[in-house]
């Protein structure tokens, strides 16, 4: 066989002339021919598939290689050089831990120092999705232990964290008001991303007395987290209402915190160190606790007598704006909103029918009644409309076609200039000065209104707690505004003595009657005084600030003074002439209901007479005239006060 191949070979001849042409010399068989051909065509096509070859699929995958180096690259030096610092930032926090220590808010108190308030523990349970672990066995393992030491659904615990999602960094709160020794059990179980912080809550010590005036402190809602979010947690308390929410930046302190590191697996490998919380500032009110208390007693007991169950009064020193004291009947208890009301509680204040979460004083608003009267018969002396002498004869009443318009007291008072007009609260003489009668032109309702404006009614007082009314001093554009009437003579009748569509707020008939006292000086009325640090260091004095003055002469305030004065020596005030000092004031008796037959009782005054410290303004709601209701309060609580407080 092997020769054989040796014979065919040898048959074989070279290319001729570089035609590229095979040939056989000698043909020996056809299968031999064919298998040869075979051969040599085989060798033939190997240049040519060679020749065909080309780079571009590897200048392809090399340019996407290199392109791909280049983004790695480009992404490591983003990271490394612009975002290092970041990132190493990152890390550290996810190193570093801390537990937040809170810090209490300041203290509250009364002119005297008393405490008003103090904070108490409050211990709670809260959990921080970023901190738990990714692995989802275990972080549901952690999680129901949480849910069995909190006897609490695992259910709602997986909710609360679902809708906030496993990296938002905030302390979602799992239940507050646990005990010390559940928070020292949840504690020592070393639950990864579970806290038990104490988050002290204000506790008031007045008994609901001041509520309306202290407010209170609640949980801070998303949407004032919003604005707050670089100072403030989601599980933090937050002023509401009153001198809380007022105050807050200088009741809220610094919260500390403690710090430590932990490995990958989150466990407590080194304390780094304790950063101590600091105390809020305190302040300290103008308040008088103890002439609250006493007005607070003495309007219980009148009211239990008259068979009221609503009422307010106020008190100012007359020379700064202070509020001295301030009570509204009745109140709530603000403790229930600190440590989170329950639905049966808050339902409970929102359907009684005599609103005790209405703070009267300030918000609500009421027809005046002839409390009015000083602050017209001012700006009707001051206008020139009147003088000292001037004359209306009462005789019952005014008739206007076939409407009257009445005195209160029937026949009338006679001869009546403008002190007895105050003192006897005559309504002919208020009428007159008010719409004209006889020889008298009258004021109109323009100009009632603005010197009604002047002492500031139809405005905030400028109360640095906030949560006023502004009250409504009606005028000819007003009510054609809002009922789409015309304005009649009746309408300035009625305005001139405090009824029709005129509407007040005990605290502006309090601050205007302290400008009648003071000579003329209206100031802002305000409760704090003070504000203090941890050491009773004074870090601020708060001023009298005015809010306008000399809006009326001294000699037409004068006048009035002395109207007020007669008011109470010969006037519907006399029962408060066997005092130790001399009071000035002015009764009202204001109608109200769809009837108008039911009656608020007011009295508004200020005492000494000839050097004022202190101006008061009762208001008992429904329960007859003012020196029915409001003067005996008025009576006793100065009978105190003068009287060595006993």
């Amino acid at each position: 066989m092997a020769k054989k191949r040796k014979n065919v070979f040898k048959g074989l001849v070279g290319l001729e002339g570089g035609n590229k042409k095979w040939r056989l010399s000698e043909p020996k068989t056809r299968d031999s021919e064919k298998w040869i051909y075979h051969i040599l065509s085989a060798d033939r096509e190997a240049p040519k598939i060679e020749s065909d070859r080309t780079i571009k699929p590897f200048l392809i995958i090399g340019t996407t290689c290199f392109l791909l180096f280049m983004i790695m690259a480009a992404r490591s030096a983003y990271l490394q050089i612009f975002q290092g610092n970041q990132h190493k930032i990152l890390a550290e926090e996810n190193r570093n831990r801390g537990n937040v220590i809170r810090a209490p808010r300041g203290i509250i108190y009364d002119r005297n120092h008393v405490k008003l308030v103090k904070n108490t523990p409050n211990y709670e349970a809260t959990v921080i999705p970023s901190e738990l672990s990714r692995d989802e066995n275990e972080r549901k393992n952690i999680l129901s232990q949480a849910a069995t030491a909190l006897s609490i659904p695992l259910e709602e615990i997986l909710k609360k964290i679902d809708e906030k999602g496993l990296n938002y960094t905030q302390p979602i709160l799992l239940k507050e008001n646990i005990t010390k020794d559940d928070s020292f059990i949840i504690a020592s179980k070393g639950l990864k991303g579970i806290n038990v912080p104490v988050n002290p809550i204000r506790e008031y010590l007045d008994g609901g007395l001041l509520s309306h005036a202290m407010g209170y402190v609640g949980r801070i809602s998303e949407e004032e987290l919003k604005d707050k979010k670089d100072t403030y947690m989601l599980t933090d308390y937050i002023g509401k209402t009153g001198l809380e929410k007022s105050y807050e930046d200088v009741l809220r302190g610094k919260d500390g915190s403690q710090k430590y590191e932990v490995d990958s697996t989150g466990k407590v490998v080194k304390f780094l160190g304790v950063e101590e919380p600091k105390l809020g500032n305190s302040v300290v009110l103008s308040l008088d606790y103890g002439l609250e208390q006493k007005l607070a007693d003495t309007m219980k007991k009148v009211m239990t007598n008259v068979k009221a169950t609503k009422a307010t009064a106020i008190a100012q020193d007359p020379r700064t704006g202070e509020i001295l004291a301030y009570v509204d009947i009745p109140t709530y208890d603000n403790n229930l909103f600190s440590k989170g009301i329950s639905g049966t509680d808050y339902s409970n204040l929102l359907n009684d029918k005599d609103n005790p979460l209405l703070a009267r004083g300030i918000s609500g608003e009421y027809p005046s009644g002839s409390v009015i009267k000083p602050f017209v018969a001012a700006g009707a002396l001051q206008e020139g409309t009147i003088n000292e002498s001037s004359t209306v004869n009462s005789t019952g009443g005014i008739k206007v076609g076939e409407w009257t318009f009445p005195d209160w007291k029937a026949g009338g008072h006679g001869v009546t200039n403008v002190i007895k007009a105050i003192a006897e609260s005559v309504n002919t003489f208020f009428y007159a000065i008010g719409g004209g009668y006889g020889n008298i032109k009258g004021l109109g309702p323009e100009k009632i209104k603005h010197y009604l404006d002047l002492f500031g009614f139809d405005k905030e007082t400028g109360l640095d707690i906030g949560g006023e009314s502004k009250g409504s001093i009606p005028d000819p554009l007003w009510k054609e505004k809002v009922k789409n009437e015309d304005w009649y003579l009746g309408d300035t009748y009625h305005m001139a003595i405090g009824q029709g569509d005129l509407l007040v707020t005990p605290l502006q008939i309090s601050n205007a009657t302290c400008a009648i006292a003071n000579g003329g000086k209206l100031y802002k009325p305000h409760f704090v005084s003070e504000i203090v640090d941890e050491n009773d260091k004074v870090l601020e004095i708060k001023k009298p600030e005015l809010a306008s003055q000399n809006f009326i002469s001294p000699e037409n305030l004068e006048i009035v003074r002395r109207g007020m004065r007669q008011t109470v020596v010969a006037g519907s005030a006399r029962q408060l002439n066997t005092l130790p000092v001399p009071i000035s004031g002015k009764t009202g008796t204001a109608q109200f209901g769809p009837d108008m037959k039911a009656y608020h009782g007011w009295f508004t005054s200020f005492a000494p007479s000839d050097n004022p410290t202190i101006e008061l303004t009762i208001l008992v709601e429904g329960s007859g005239g003012g020196d029915v209701t409001a003067v005996p309060i008025a009576k006793e609580v100065y009978q105190w006060y003068f009287g060595g407080r006993k």
